[in-house]
Parts: structure tokens; C-alpha cells; sequence
């Protein structure tokens, strides 16, 4: 028997021993093989072979200790699960012998994960399900079991495509019972104006919307006068009942904005109240929140002012009505009185003058069309309807643009209240390309420092306004445009960049928007004399916001794309005219002009003899004499479609086989 002295002596060569282990945390990264990594919170990346990477899943947190092998690599050891990181997800319902599985929906994972027999009845091979884990493998021998919550339905199902977008991407869909209450006590008690809004019921607002269209979050007012135009811009306002930590403010929050899921549309609010109690229907009073501007002849905005009000929509109009209107010569063809008329003439003007005074001093975007996905009673694709941009489509945008700058400008003026939507320009890591890029192609120019708003929108403006100028211009502007920042929210004073803002703050849509809707709290705790509203961590809270959004936009692309598939795969043979919106070293992506769906053409192979020459600074591909840019117009055929993969293979073909196939289809 040891004495107590040896005893002690063995203790301290034991955590000696521990002490010079590399002991270290971080995340497992799964592959499209057997094996895997673990991501090291330090930054380094250790292998994970395929019999421990049986013990863990996606995501997961693990200790691990990290040994280096013959090769100078480093290997995980697994010591202990610390904390799970795949919980619920999507899958396909499989079958091996008398087994059952779900193949999960998961980014680089390839198990099967096993359904026990308790959970099995009422679903077949080939359903698609949404499940959760109900028995991790790290300590139960590497075997893994699911729990199924729900049954989504089978690929041909109407509406299938929305409902697995939504539990995909882990939308919010259902409303808590104490939202539904909020919202209940909010349709059951009469209107009240009690905090000294202006009454405007008088003044003719309409609303310009598609025809289709019932959240209505804006109306508009405009009259001339000797120094150019009065617009008041009326806003629906939401924050007249919804307090922040409210449960639907909450609810708001956790949806971040309503989803148009073609086939399904999830509202940031209770239907009844979007599309009712707070949305601008005509002849109805309700509650707004009102910027009043002062517009100058030359698009200048020379004053400002927010205040509540209670105003009432005169006449429902749509942009297309609004456009004939317009571009009638005759007697107007809109359903609205002759003062209507004039007034459209004057929003006309004023749009006008502010696009020429934005295209002066700050940056326009391209036009683009947009694109209607018309479904059918199945909830597939039955036509695409390509619909250009209108004068009546940029008259709304002017005056919401508007309304929005002067938002920017009251939070730049109060710091701390409001939520600004901001935008950086180039990525850190791309500015010194970007200046080489720019020095090649137009050395001509004086660039100044880019991350300045002023140098940016000087080059951006050059690169937009006068491309004919130089040959070169549009090029580099789509190589310079690939290397900008994504949008962002936050509550510092930072610059929109791309539009060319020194400030700017939405408020326009609060019905759908949950940044506009806390814009809205923001702007009445300023009229109010109250201080911002108390949050622990402001930058936490505006990330979280813009994750959300991200991950919207990303279910509502999923489902587009998978429809789409479907859709093209209906077409197969056809021709398109299509523009270059992708190049790799194997081939291009492409956007058809006519459907607005993307599709790739494969150019090369790995095992192929002809040898493709990619230029990565450039974005171009040349392989057998042809070079392919970016922005370019092609002719793609439809050569299949791999739905269940979400994609559209494509052949090129010239422009006199694109004419004579187009012919005999």
C-alpha cells in the first residue's frame, strides 16, 4: 500500500501530466466524408476522424486534446460534450431492410439518423418531416436518435415548398397566447386619439400600392407652393398600442419582418392587425406617424418634421392605375377625382426633381425588373410575369426615401434612439484590389480614400452616370460592386454608403418591418422628451435583428429556387437570353431576362482536355477562344434540372441556334 507521501507525489505528477496536455474547446465541423474537424476557439483546426466524428454531430461544443501527428497536423482526441449544437431540423423520410431514417437536411452531413419504432406510425418512405434529437451519440456508443415533431408532406404536395422553407430556416409562424391576447384587446377597444395628434382627415392622402396589396403602411399628400412642395408623408403607425417588451413587440422582434414565401406569407403582426386595424384602407381613420417636409425646386429637402396624427386614406390606387393616369393624353382613365389627378402630376415633379438631385449628390441604383411568380391552384409555378419599373413605382420610392433621410438626420441629431440602416462600402480585406483594379482600368480618375463616403460616391457616381465615357467603366463597376459589404443595422451614425446617405433610418414599413416599427417607439420618446429606450447591448441587439433578416431572406430564396426548379424543369430544350452573373474556373451562373430564375452552364471539367484559363482578379473565363465576363449577355438552353439539388443546368448555344430553336419551339 502507498503511503500518504506517494499518494500525494502521484497526485502532482498527475496534474502535471494534465497541466502540459493541449486541453481546448470548440465547435465540430462536419464533412461531406466520414471524417470531420474541430474549429478551436484559438482559430486552429483539428482532424476528427470518422470513428469519433460517430460520437458527435454539427455543431456541437467538445473539449478535445489536441495531439500532432507525423505529417505536423493536428488531431482531436474527444473528451466531453460541453454543450449540443444540432437540435431540430428537416429531412427525408428512408428506409434500409426493416430500419428506419431520416436523412437530415443538414450542410455537409451524410447520416442517416435513426427513427425508433415508437415514433414511426403515420408516416411512410419519402415523407418530409421536421424532427428533433432526442438522444445525443456522444455517450450513448455513437448511437444517434430522432424525434419527429411534424409531418410537412411529400414533394408534390401543394405548398410544400413554403411549409419546409419555414421549418428549414426555423421561421417563427405561431402567435403565443399572450400576443394573441395583446392583439384581441387591441381590435376589441374603440380608436382613441388621445395624445394630441394632429387631426389631417381632411387633407386627400392615397395610398400607391400593387393592386393586390392590403398591409398598407404609407399614404401620401403633396401640394406646390412658392418654394417648391409641402409632401407629408403618413406612416402607419403600430406603436400606438405596441410598447416595447410588449408581447407583440416581442413577437415583432422575433420575426423581424413579414415573410413573402411564394405560396405562404408569414406577417411580422396578426394578420387582422396589418391587414386591418393599423393598415391604411380608404375612408378608415387611423393612427400615423407623419413626417412633413419642405421640398425645394432642385430636390433639395430644406426642412422637416415628425409628429402623430390621425389621418385618413382618400383613395386606394395602384401603381399601374397611377401610371396610365399619367401617361394619358386624354381624359384620365383613374377612379379618383380631377384633384387627385393634379396632385399625382405635382408627386410626378417632385420625384423627378429629387431622382436629378440624388444623381447629383448622392448615388442611384440601377433599374431593375421585377418578377412575378403567378401560381396556380397546386402552388406551382404558372407563368412569370417580368414587370418593369414604372414612374408611379419611382414617385413612392422618392418620397419614402425621403422620409427615411429625414429619420437618419432626427437620430443624428438625438444619438442613441434610432436604428440606422447603414452600409460601410468596400470590404476591409478588398480595398487595395479595388484600388489596383481602378488604377488599370481608368487611371484617369482621382480616387481619394475609399472609405470615405464622399471618394466613394465620387467614383460610384462616375462609374454609373457616365459608362459610355470609357469602355472600361462598366466592367470595373461590376467587378468593384462584388467586392462591397452587405448591409448592415445598427445603432451607431454610420453612413449608407451605397445610396450615398450620410444617415438613414426606415420608417416607412413598420407594418412589416421590425427596425421601422422601433424606429417609430424611437421617434415618439423624442417628441416626448423621454430617454432612449434602456437596452444592455445595443450592438448585440441590432445583429440579432440582421441575422434574422438574413435568415428570411435566405427561406424565401430556398423556396423561390426550388419552384423555380420544378418550373424549369417543365421547359426543358427552351432558349433563353440570359445575363452572366457568376463565373468560376469550371463555368458561369446566369439570371434568364425573361423569368428572373438562375441557372449554371458547366464549361469544364477537372478530367476534361480543354484547359479553361480563369482570371480571378477579373472575373472572366476563356476557354477555346471565348471569354466570359460578367454582365454579359449569353443564349442558354435548358439542358435538365436536378430539383431535389435546387438546380438548373444549362448549354450555350449562339444567338443564330437560340433564333432557330426559338422558332421551332
Amino acid at each position: 500500500m502507498l503511503n500518504k507521501d506517494a499518494l500525494q507525489q502521484l497526485a502532482q505528477l498527475k496534474s502535471a501530466i494534465a497541466v502540459t496536455k493541449d486541453i481546448a474547446q470548440g465547435l465540430v465541423r462536419s464533412t461531406t466524408k466520414r471524417f470531420g474537424f474541430l474549429i478551436l476557439d484559438d482559430g486552429r483546426e483539428a482532424f476528427i476522424d470518422p470513428e469519433q466524428m460517430m460520437r458527435v454531430l454539427p455543431d456541437d461544443r467538445v473539449e478535445a486534446e489536441i495531439n500532432t501527428n507525423s505529417k505536423g497536423q493536428f488531431e482531436a482526441k474527444l473528451i466531453k460534450l460541453i454543450k449540443p449544437g444540432l437540435k431540430d431540423f428537416v429531412g427525408r423520410y428512408v428506409n434500409k431492410g426493416t430500419t428506419d431514417f431520416v436523412e437530415p437536411d443538414v450542410i455537409n452531413f451524410n447520416r442517416w439518423l435513426f427513427i425508433p419504432p415508437q415514433e414511426r406510425k403515420g408516416y411512410k418512405v419519402g415523407d418530409l418531416i421536421h424532427c428533433e434529437i432526442s438522444r445525443h451519440p456522444f455517450n450513448n456508443e455513437g448511437k444517434t436518435q430522432v424525434h419527429i415533431l411534424n409531418r410537412i408532406g411529400t414533394p408534390d404536395e401543394p405548398g410544400v415548398e413554403s411549409r419546409y422553407s419555414i421549418a428549414k430556416f426555423q421561421i417563427p409562424f405561431e402567435w403565443q397566447p399572450a400576443t394573441q391576447n395583446q392583439a384581441s384587446s387591441i381590435n376589441w377597444s374603440p380608436l382613441t386619439f388621445d395624445n394630441n395628434e394632429l387631426d389631417l382627415t381632411h387633407l386627400p392622402f392615397v395610398t400607391i400600392d400593387s393592386e393586390n396589396t392590403r398591409d398598407m403602411d404609407d399614404a401620401i399628400y403633396i401640394i406646390p407652393n412658392e418654394n417648391g412642395w409641402e409632401l407629408i408623408t403618413a406612416i402607419a403607425d403600430p406603436s400606438k398600442h405596441i410598447s416595447f417588451d410588449s408581447p407583440l413587440e416581442q413577437s415583432a422582434r422575433a420575426r423581424v419582418s413579414t415573410l413573402y414565401l411564394l405560396g405562404q406569407t408569414v406577417t411580422m403582426l396578426p394578420v387582422d392587425l396589418s391587414h386591418d386595424t393599423y393598415s391604411l384602407v380608404p375612408e378608415q381613420k387611423r393612427p400615423a406617424l407623419i413626417c412633413r417636409m419642405q421640398i425645394a425646386r432642385d430636390g433639395t429637402i430644406s426642412k422637416y418634421e415628425f409628429c402623430e396624427a390621425q389621418v385618413r386614406s382618400h383613395h386606394k390606387l395602384s401603381y399601374q392605375g397611377v401610371f396610365d393616369a399619367l401617361m394619358s393624353t386624354g381624359d384620365s382613365p383613374l377612379a379618383a377625382p380631377a384633384y387627385i389627378h393634379d396632385m399625382l402630376v405635382e408627386l410626378k415633379s417632385f420625384a423627378q426633381a429629387r431622382a436629378q438631385y440624388r444623381q447629383a449628390n448622392a448615388l442611384v441604383m440601377e433599374e431593375r425588373p421585377d418578377y412575378s411568380f403567378v401560381l396556380n391552384d397546386q402552388k406551382k409555378i404558372d407563368h412569370i410575369e417580368k414587370r418593369e419599373r414604372n414612374i408611379a413605382h419611382r414617385m413612392i420610392e422618392e418620397a419614402m426615401l425621403a422620409t427615411n433621410i429625414c429619420a437618419g438626420q432626427l437620430f443624428l441629431d438625438n444619438p442613441g434612439y434610432g436604428i440606422f440602416s447603414s452600409h460601410i462600402g468596400f470590404r476591409t480585406e478588398r480595398i487595395a484590389d479595388a484600388l489596383a483594379l481602378i488604377q488599370e482600368d481608368r487611371p484617369d480618375l482621382e480616387i481619394g480614400d475609399l472609405t470615405q463616403l464622399d471618394s466613394f460616391q465620387k467614383l460610384f457616381s462616375e462609374l454609373r452616370t457616365n459608362p459610355t465615357n470609357n469602355p472600361n467603366s462598366a466592367t470595373l463597376h461590376s467587378l468593384l460592386q462584388r467586392m462591397l459589404q452587405a448591409g448592415s443595422l445598427t445603432f451607431d451614425p454610420i453612413p449608407h454608403f451605397g445610396l450615398g446617405f450620410k444617415a438613414y433610418a426606415m420608417v416607412t414599413s413598420p407594418i412589416r418591418r421590425y427596425n421601422d416599427l422601433f424606429n417609430h417607439l424611437a421617434i415618439k420618446r423624442i417628441l416626448r422628451d423621454l430617454p432612449a429606450e434602456n437596452i444592455n447591448d445595443k450592438t448585440q441587439f441590432a445583429e440579432q435583428l440582421q441575422n434574422q433578416l438574413n435568415t428570411g431572406r435566405q427561406a424565401c430564396r430556398y423556396a423561390e429556387a426550388w419552384l423555380g426548379c420544378q418550373y424549369a424543369n417543365q421547359h426543358i430544350g427552351s432558349v433563353h437570353a440570359a445575363s452572366i452573373g457568376l463565373v468560376n474556373s469550371f463555368g458561369i451562373g446566369v439570371k434568364f431576362d425573361d423569368w428572373g430564375l438562375e441557372g449554371y452552364a458547366l464549361l469544364a471539367t477537372k478530367e476534361s482536355e480543354v484547359k479553361a484559363q480563369f482570371d480571378s482578379r477579373r472575373l472572366s473565363l476563356t476557354i477555346e477562344g471565348n471569354t466570359y465576363k460578367l454582365d454579359e449577355k449569353v443564349f442558354a438552353l435548358i439542358k435538365d434540372v436536378d430539383v431535389e439539388k435546387r438546380k438548373i443546368n444549362l448549354e450555350l448555344v449562339s444567338e443564330e441556334t437560340a433564333q432557330r430553336l426559338s422558332a421551332w419551339l
